[in-house]
């Protein structure tokens, strides 16, 4: 064999590694969904109604794929609610897998102290409403979302982890058919 012939195979056999051992861009892509629980001084928390699910909710944008600023994030949540805040912190990241869609979603949770009002008065955003906590976890019907509130906000020093299986969500929400397992519990990722 000629050596531009082996030079030339050697490239192919390269390239052809490389091919099979990189991630295309959709399999570096992680689905995120982060969840902002927005709390006031009164240590309410406030909870968006899903017309579509006949349900009070955790706030959220929806998923995030690809790159992505959590400030830029909570900033844009915040504006458009009508909250202004000057810290948040995380209170935890969270992994939900559906096995019979075979995904898996990240879902890191941000607690937001709200320290006043775009327009000076109140939250703008009318599908909004401050919940206490024990309202809170009464109103959210998607089991770990209400297990996480209630571990971020009882335990604000630390930072938390959980794995769970959770599906079977109808519009509007039937909670009855929601299934639901911890699969990895509530442990501290914080020291």
């Amino acid at each position: 064999m000629n050596h531009h012939k082996k030079i030339t195979l050697l490239l192919f056999i390269c390239l052809l590694t490389l091919k099979l051992f990189s991630q295309s861009a959709a399999d570096s892509i992680s689905p995120t969904f982060p969840k902002v629980v927005f709390v006031n001084e009164k240590n309410e928390i406030l909870l968006t109604y899903d017309d579509n699910r006949k349900a009070y909710e955790v706030i959220s944008c929806g998923f995030i794929e690809g790159p992505i600023d959590f400030n830029k994030y909570i900033d844009t949540l915040a504006n458009d609610i009508g909250v202004t805040y000057s810290s948040y912190r995380l209170g935890g990241l969270f992994t939900y897998i559906f096995p019979n869609s075979y995904s898996t979603f990240i879902r890191p949770y941000f607690v937001v102290p709200v320290d006043g009002f775009v327009n000076k008065k109140g939250v703008s955003d009318t599908t909004c409403k401050w919940f206490s906590l024990k309202e809170a976890l009464k109103e959210i019907k998607y089991p770990a979302s209400a297990k996480i509130v209630e571990k971020i906000l009882s335990s604000p020093k630390q930072v938390w982890s959980a794995t769970f299986e959770e599906y079977g969500y109808t519009n509007p929400v039937d909670v009855s058919k929601i299934k639901f397992r911890i699969i990895t519990d509530f442990q501290r990722i914080n020291e």
